[in-house]
């Protein structure tokens, strides 16, 4: 009878050990598995990137050969008023410059980078600005 007391015993701590250990390694990477879905399923439209991410100046080209202080689609970046889904930069109602998405940001990027890149161009000037996007 002891002995059938102890198997049962060892029996009902075996599944409750069990029960835990299939707990601890079904939710423990929750964390990562919500990164995973905001990455693979994150709106990557041109509105979400801009806005969602912080951007820094990596590079520009100019035709004229400016300094990237000097470009003038610098500040593009921050200054228009809407953004199609084609990727076009508009000032109240003038076609101002054309973004173009190099990279999608990482969500598990380390560090201060998270590999984004666009790109946007002033129509103007034809200046071509390359932005890099950053953790704030």
């Amino acid at each position: 009878m002891n002995k059938q007391k102890s198997n049962r015993k060892k029996y009902i701590i075996n599944k409750l050990l069990y029960i835990l250990l299939m707990a601890f390694i079904l939710f423990l990477p929750l964390t990562c598995t919500t990164k995973l879905a905001k990455h693979y399923l994150y709106d990557s439209s041109y509105q979400n990137i801009s806005m969602k991410f912080q951007w820094t100046l990596e590079w520009c080209d100019s035709p004229s050969e400016k300094l990237n202080e000097e470009c003038s689609c610098k500040n593009m970046i921050y200054n228009y008023k809407k953004i199609t889904n084609d990727g076009h930069l508009y000032s109240e109602t003038e076609l101002v410059g054309k973004m173009v998405i190099i990279d999608k940001p990482h969500f598990f990027a380390g560090g201060l980078h998270t590999l984004g890149q666009i790109s946007i161009t002033d129509l103007k000037t034809k200046d071509v600005c390359f932005f890099e996007s950053i953790n704030p």
